[in-house]
């Protein structure tokens, strides 16, 4: 029987300190990280940086996303980390992605304004605050796979 897929996505406040470079470094090596050990679990997703903030979503098997979730919390590279929905899916947002990356670019997420934008949710551990994140990183990685593929030329790729 095939194992009910799940989707778990926090927040975190950044833990690094450094100049840009260091810090700009310091994100590609937990990206090298993510990218291995998600592959090596089956779980995917999408990681989003700005404004001193981690925001990210995790895809998989409920063992295998607790699995790297728990990595993630002992990493001294992040604090405060914060659970904002942990639900079954029926299908992966972030399939194509081992390790999705929305860059340093000021993109912000506020997890106090609702999906209408019209005003604040009841606190940030609501499922609306998680499906805020998600359609945030949606848009992010569907950003930046568009700026690629206009890089490179590409036509014809599935879309987000």
């Amino acid at each position: 029987m095939k194992e009910q897929l799940c989707s778990l996505a926090y927040f975190s406040r950044n833990a690094i300190h450094g100049s840009a470079a260091e810090m700009s470094a310091e994100i590609e090596a937990i990206l090298a990280t993510a990218r291995r050990n998600n592959a090596r679990h089956g779980v995917t997703g999408a990681l989003l940086f700005s404004d001193g903030c981690f925001a990210q979503v995790l895809e998989g098997a409920r063992d295998d996303v607790e699995t790297v979730f728990e990595t993630i919390q002992c990493d001294p590279r992040h604090k405060d980390v914060t659970i904002m929905h942990l639900h079954p899916v029926e299908q992966r947002s972030f399939g194509a992605w081992s390790m999705a990356f929305g860059g340093i670019d000021g993109v912000s997420v506020d997890p106090r304004i609702n999906a209408d934008g019209m005003g604040p949710v009841e606190g940030i551990l609501t499922v609306q605050a998680g499906t805020n994140l998600l359609a945030a990183l949606r848009s992010v990685v569907r950003r930046d796979d568009l700026a690629r593929r206009d890089e490179l030329g590409t036509e014809g790729q599935k879309p987000l």
